[in-house]
């Protein structure tokens, strides 16, 4: 019996410590809720969190169309205009500048028979002196079509006594068709210096008949001293003289620059095929310098012979067509 009573008393015991461990077990859980977590070295630190808002619905749109990328047209450039066609180059056929010794003939001509010599001043030009006449070696055949041009810079007589020239001529009797270029009579002539063209040369001047007048054939000549403006005349300096035809064509273009390059004067012929050289047999050049009939002359004056500074033939040949 006693020990059965030992036994209550000690269970007894035992649920009085539970009872009393629970009771302090709850005390201390409260105490902690209640109060500030105690500090840990090892608890995470506190991390902000950012505020959530509700979301707000947007209104409704029409959806946006983009247009494909695209590019400008590419600007399309008129085709540059073709320059102007280049005037046609003139080619030299033959040039004479006459250098040389003074008193030795010039090298490219020949003495015509009867006539003086004419010979190189020793000073870049040619003295063509009284009586004397003389022709270019080279003669010259062109296609049809081609343009020449016959030009020399030269000083002319100051006397009305004789008279001087340079032309073109076909030598052939038959055809001896012929191109003054200039040809001076002097200051005290009333015509001065004139441009011709000759078809034809009358031999029998005595018997007061025109005899290529009479065919058909007789020259056309042009006065041009009116042309001649105040200043140094082509007796006192040298001036350039050319003529310019087509071979196959009917006229001849005069001109003429003073000592200072201004144009004396531009004269085109008559249109007229039997005086302009053709190709069926070769032109050569004339220099010549020959006494007035007595009767004509006229006193003054003191330089007789004519200088030439330079002679040349230039070309421009016909080009292919289609």
């Amino acid at each position: 019996m006693d020990r059965l009573r030992r036994g209550d008393d000690r269970r007894g015991d035992r649920r009085s410590v539970a009872v009393l461990a629970a009771f302090v077990l709850v005390g201390v859980t409260a105490c902690q809720t209640a109060s500030d977590p105690p500090a840990s070295d090892s608890a995470a630190p506190e991390v902000p969190q950012p505020a959530v808002t509700a979301p707000v619905a947007a209104a409704p749109t029409s959806p946006v169309v983009t247009a494909p990328a695209t590019t400008a047209p590419p600007v399309v450039e008129p085709a540059p205009a073709p320059d102007p066609a280049a005037p046609p180059v003139w080619e030299n056929l033959f040039v004479d500048h006459f250098d040389g010794p003074a008193g030795t003939p010039a090298g490219q001509w020949h003495t015509m028979t009867g006539w003086n010599d004419a010979t190189l001043d020793g000073n870049g030009r040619l003295e063509v002196g009284r009586l004397a006449q003389i022709r270019s070696t080279s003669g010259w055949v062109l296609p049809v079509g081609t343009r020449v041009r016959v030009s020399a810079s030269l000083v002319m007589p100051d006397t009305s006594s004789n008279y001087a020239a340079i032309w073109v001529q076909h030598p052939n009797p038959a055809d001896p068709r012929e191109i003054d270029v200039i040809e001076s009579y002097g200051p005290k002539k009333t015509g001065g210096a004139q441009l011709g063209s000759h078809l034809c040369y009358d031999e029998t001047l005595d018997d007061a008949v025109d005899d290529c007048g009479a065919a058909g054939l007789g020259p056309e000549l042009w006065p041009v001293a009116k042309n001649f403006a105040d200043g140094a005349k082509p007796w006192n300096s040298s001036w350039e003289y050319h003529a310019e035809f087509t071979v196959g064509g009917d006229q001849v273009l005069f001109e003429a620059e003073d000592g200072s390059g201004h144009q004396a004067y531009a004269v085109t012929s008559n249109p007229d095929p039997r005086r302009v050289p053709g190709n069926a047999v070769p032109f050569h050049l004339r220099l010549s310098n020959k006494d007035v009939d007595p009767q004509h002359a006229l006193p003054g004056g003191s330089q007789h012979s004519m200088y030439v500074d330079w002679v040349t033939v230039q070309v421009q040949y016909p080009t292919a067509t289609g």
